[in-house]
């Protein structure tokens, strides 16, 4: 099921947002493997080096400030990869990177044939390998929500043969 937004509507002809999650999968689960291992590395180091000199020295401060982002960082990415859609369109956000799609200009969905097309990161916005490809105006991006079924409906377009 959607994510209704709680929020009141923004737009002029009172359309809800609709918000919908990505899926989580093998892709977002190696990026946040990637940095618990080497905030793992950071905490041996801090406390090996604390350890020894009992008082704490600028690298074991960038060793903490390091940990702190190699936690926060992967949890935000998981937490706040979002597809929304009003006001005609379609607004995908990672931790860093946002696009806005028009929904006019949408010319296909489909699911994405792993041996098809390579996924560039410009165009990645899926935590999942289950990805969908949404091709508009001579680019694509891919996406992989949750509640597949609703964010459809939502687009007004079904998958493309």
């Amino acid at each position: 099921m959607a994510n209704e937004s709680p929020c009141k509507p923004t737009s002029p002809g009172d359309e809800p947002v609709r918000t919908f999650r990505s899926a989580i999968g093998w892709p977002g689960f190696r990026q946040t493997l990637g940095c618990f291992l080497s905030a793992a590395a950071m905490v041996l180091l801090l406390t090996m080096e604390w350890m020894l000199t009992m008082e704490w020295s600028a690298s074991s401060v960038l060793a903490t400030a390091v940990l702190i982002l190699a936690i926060a960082i992967p949890a935000w990415l998981l937490v706040g990869t979002r597809y929304r859609i009003v006001d005609g369109y379609l607004t995908v956000s990672t931790l860093y990177r946002r696009r806005r799609v028009p929904l006019t200009d949408i010319t296909s969905v489909k699911r994405w044939p792993h041996w098809q097309y390579p996924v560039e990161f410009r165009e990645d916005f899926a935590l999942s390998s289950k990805r969908i490809v949404i091709v508009h105006a001579e680019s694509r991006i891919f996406v992989s929500p949750k509640d597949e079924k609703d964010f459809l409906a939502a687009l007004d377009r079904p998958i493309d043969a």
